[in-house]
């Protein structure tokens, strides 16, 4: 029984854990708060499967006593039933009790193989729920910073992009004040050799 409520109080602490996982939002400032979350329920999913080994490990022993139990009560049923078919009761009613006891060991002994598969059922159960809500978690997560490096990509676009409008409307402005230069230049130029030409 008091197996049973330890394992209730871990089950709830997993949930309670895998909630939180599900509800965060991988932000800057929550990040930490996400890398501690996932690294604790890691820590939980492996203390989880170590407890599921083992329960499984029980679950095994239990099955084997059950079976020899079960083997050893239906040989003393073969043979109180050839006894009594020999026509030798006497022995017969001698193996009863032998043959009764073993009967409520062998039940005894499914009882506790029973116990055990319901047990690792449910270590099971949560094991998978919780690795299924990691991985959902951890997808999540991937997806959020793929898609935040793609926003920074784009922005650094956008960045560069405004810079190369910038240059190209200052070299234009540079190139346009060059050839207004020029011409005045080409202008004062024309008008020495119009000034050369008339004397």
């Amino acid at each position: 029984m008091l197996t049973m409520k330890w394992f209730d109080r871990i089950l709830t602490g997993l949930r309670a854990a895998a909630r939180d996982l599900l509800s965060e939002e991988d932000t800057p400032e929550e990040s930490d708060r996400l890398d501690s979350l996932l690294e604790t329920a890691q820590t939980r999913l492996h203390v989880l499967r170590s407890e599921l080994a083992q329960a499984i490990a029980r679950e095994k022993r239990a099955e084997i006593d059950w079976r020899a139990g079960w083997e050893q009560a239906n040989a003393l049923d073969a043979g109180i039933d050839s006894a009594l078919r020999a026509g030798q009761d006497d022995i017969a009613r001698s193996q009863i009790e032998q043959a009764s006891r073993a009967q409520v060991k062998a039940d005894e002994l499914s009882e506790r193989y029973q116990a055990c598969v319901r047990v690792t059922t449910r270590l099971r159960e949560e094991v998978n729920s919780l690795a299924a809500q990691i991985d959902e978690v951890q997808r999540r997560r991937n997806s959020i910073a793929d898609r935040e490096l793609g926003a920074e990509s784009l922005e650094q676009l956008h960045k560069l992009k405004r810079e190369q409008r910038k240059e190209a409307s200052t070299l234009t402005s540079d190139l346009k004040t060059r050839e207004e230069q020029v011409a005045r230049k080409e202008d004062r130029l024309s008008a020495r050799d119009e000034l050369n030409r008339n004397e």
